[in-house]
């Protein structure tokens, strides 16, 4: 649990390991409820069930091989194109 302090403005800056779990950036809309026992606040991103911004997501890109040069790739999408235009 993270102690945060309320300022003269009634704002706190939520810790940034918490933003990232739940898909928070700068900027992002927050939903700002009372609890359902009235005991505290409940902080929930705004957007749409499932959706998260790009940012998150390359947060929490892997590596699972050895790096492919770009001229590899290239090559790739070279070959692939030429297959597609011989089968029309």
């Amino acid at each position: 649990m993270t102690t945060m302090i309320l300022s003269g403005k009634r704002q706190v800056v939520l810790p940034a390991d918490l933003c990232r779990q739940v898909a928070l950036a700068p900027g992002a809309r927050v939903q700002v409820d009372l609890s359902p026992d009235g005991s505290g606040i409940l902080v929930r991103p705004a957007l749409a069930a499932g959706k998260k911004p790009a940012s998150v997501l390359f947060d929490r890109a892997v590596n699972h091989g050895k790096p492919v040069a770009i001229e590899a790739l290239q090559g790739l999408a070279v070959a692939k194109a030429s297959a597609k235009a011989g089968k029309l």
